[in-house]
């Protein structure tokens, strides 16, 4: 999404976890363990136009995402779930588009 956002802050997860640096790590290992299911979630609701359904599964997501130090990915999914709160549904494909990418990234970066 944004060239100089990381993908993984792990100083932010930290933050975010008060400083306790096995719960940060316990939340990321969630995540982790929780998007292959998200992903698949997210698509098969865009794929069915369901909007109600794509913005429930994207502020899951964008909730995960602020308490695991993955800024990008926050950030595509916080965009996501504002358009489709504004019933922007014009741009749930780029938006979806967008945070697979970020997963994809995430995943990558984390192995």
């Amino acid at each position: 999404m944004n060239a100089v956002m990381k993908v993984i802050d792990k100083d932010l997860a930290l933050q975010r976890a008060g400083g306790n640096a096995q719960l940060a790590a316990e939340l990321f290992t969630m995540l982790l363990r929780e998007l292959p299911q998200q992903r698949a979630g997210i698509e098969a609701a865009l794929a069915a136009g369901d909007y109600p359904a794509l913005q429930h599964l994207v502020h899951k997501l964008n909730g995960s995402a602020t308490y695991c130090g993955v800024p990008a990915l926050k950030a595509a999914a916080d965009s996501l779930e504002s358009a489709l709160k504004r019933g922007e549904t014009g741009y749930a494909a780029t938006g979806v588009a967008i945070i697979m990418e970020e997963i994809e990234r995430v995943l990558r970066q984390a192995a």
